[in-house]
């Protein structure tokens, strides 16, 4: 990832500009745009972050880490005792935060959009969810049968409450119910029952 050495100039511009992804898409985010909003000169925003995708690196290194933190903050599975009333609200909150097109789900819309586009993203997008896999499957393999039933767990969650962000409201069952099922699943895939 980017690193680009923070101070409250940067902290500002990449605020500006993550809150502008959000309100106005990709195309509303101009280092123009963001000059202006920021209230600083163009030039300024260029000494920076020399060009749109040096900011749009910026904005998903922060966005993204901030997303993986909260992900780490949650417990880790440590026993079996209560394995689906442990997974149904993880799996609840995810399924939930989709639906109601949080923040999160807006920018990270943007950031597929600008994936299919952009190489360079489509690279973070790619090392995020990598990264993602990772803290989950740490989170799940205390309570697995083995490694390969973690693995697949994961591999079954975190394609399925991306896609759910986006048609959940669509289906013809809510969330409550999808969230029974998909804790009913990934207990099989975890007691390796797949």
């Amino acid at each position: 990832m980017l690193k680009v050495k923070l101070n409250a100039k940067t902290e500002k511009i990449i605020d500006v500009a993550l809150e502008m992804l959000k309100n106005q898409g990709s195309f509303g985010v101009t280092m123009r745009q963001v000059a202006s909003h920021a209230d600083m000169s163009l030039s300024n925003v260029q000494y920076y972050f020399k060009n749109r995708d040096e900011l749009l690196k910026a904005m998903a290194d922060r966005y993204f880490e901030q997303c993986l933190d909260e992900l780490r903050s949650i417990n880790t599975l440590k026993d079996r005792n209560s394995l689906e009333e442990k997974l149904s609200p993880l799996i609840s909150a995810f399924l939930s935060q989709g639906v109601h097109l949080s923040d999160m789900c807006r920018i990270f819309r943007e950031y597929w959009a600008i994936s299919s586009r952009n190489d360079a993203i489509k690279k973070y997008i790619l090392e995020y969810y990598k990264e993602m896999a990772s803290i989950l499957m740490a989170k799940l393999l205390p309570v697995a049968h083995s490694e390969k039933s973690a693995a697949e767990t994961v591999s079954l969650i975190i394609p399925y409450i991306e896609g759910y962000s986006i048609a959940g409201m669509a289906m013809p069952e809510g969330i409550e119910r999808m969230t029974e099922l998909m804790v009913v699943f990934c207990v099989g895939v975890i007691d390796g029952e797949s």
